[in-house]
């Protein structure tokens, strides 16, 4: 009966969604009822961006971010530049 309205709103939600015949994925963060979708280069960079998400959103990470797109440096996006 309370005001509350927080206590409606779903966990957070991450998930990988991939698309048949690229390499192209999109993180999918649901979190209130908005989607936010960060678009990634490979589904190793998916899988990174996503492992951050549930740290950040302090959710526990789904069994199915597996890294199985080959050999991909695995963390590039992380790497600075320092020349």
């Amino acid at each position: 009966m309370g005001t509350g309205m927080a206590e409606k709103f779903d966990p957070p939600v991450v998930t990988i969604r991939r698309y048949p015949a690229s390499r192209i994925c999109d993180v999918v963060v649901v979190v209130r009822r908005q989607e936010m979708v960060l678009r990634c280069p490979s589904y190793s960079h998916a899988v990174k961006w996503a492992r951050l998400e549930c740290k950040s959103y302090k959710i526990p990470e789904p069994s199915n971010f597996l890294d199985d797109d080959g050999p991909a440096d695995p963390v590039t996006f992380l790497r600075q530049e320092t020349n």
